[in-house]
């Protein structure tokens, strides 16, 4: 649902300076953002709905004897409101992202959103899920789920 958010947000966090082989302990920065998404409703027409809420970014890094681990959330609260229908709603999500930078390496980035709405009006739900590992052997294995069913049209961070 957020991809062009998600994007911003690593543009952001990278001028920020945030590196997840820099991280150590634990920060946390915080922000706002609006956005128009579009989502597919159940009569076969699509309704576009503004958000504005805020964002809370935890950075956290884990050193052990055997591996290291870095792992980066954000966490997404907002109102909105659909722009043809009026309809109210509510959303709530959170995107992580955990990587192991030791052998055997895991990368995995799992993105959850619900926007729940007032009354009559529809709930939408994204989930995508990536999972990458390289085995013992060298080999890449990868694990995808996609289940998005609203997508951003435009947004400022």
């Amino acid at each position: 649902m957020f991809r062009k958010s998600l994007e911003k947000t690593l543009v952001v966090a990278s001028l920020l300076g945030l590196s997840t082989a820099a991280m150590a302990g634990a920060d946390q920065f915080r922000g706002t953002f609006w956005e128009i998404v579009s989502c597919p409703t159940a009569d076969g027409y699509s309704e576009e709905i503004y958000l504005e809420g805020s964002y809370r970014i935890l950075t956290q890094s884990v050193e052990g004897n055997r591996h290291a681990t870095s792992t980066y959330q954000i966490f997404w609260e907002a109102d909105g409101w659909g722009t043809s229908s009026g309809s109210k709603y509510i959303l709530n999500g959170k995107w992580m992202e955990v990587i192991q930078e030791n052998p055997p390496y895991i990368f995995l980035w799992n993105d959850h959103f619900r926007l729940i709405g007032k009354g009559k009006a529809e709930n939408f739900e994204t989930h995508f899920k990536v999972q990458m590992v390289v085995n013992a052997n060298g080999e890449l294995v990868v694990d995808y789920v996609d289940a998005t069913s609203c997508e951003t049209i435009d947004g400022e961070f």
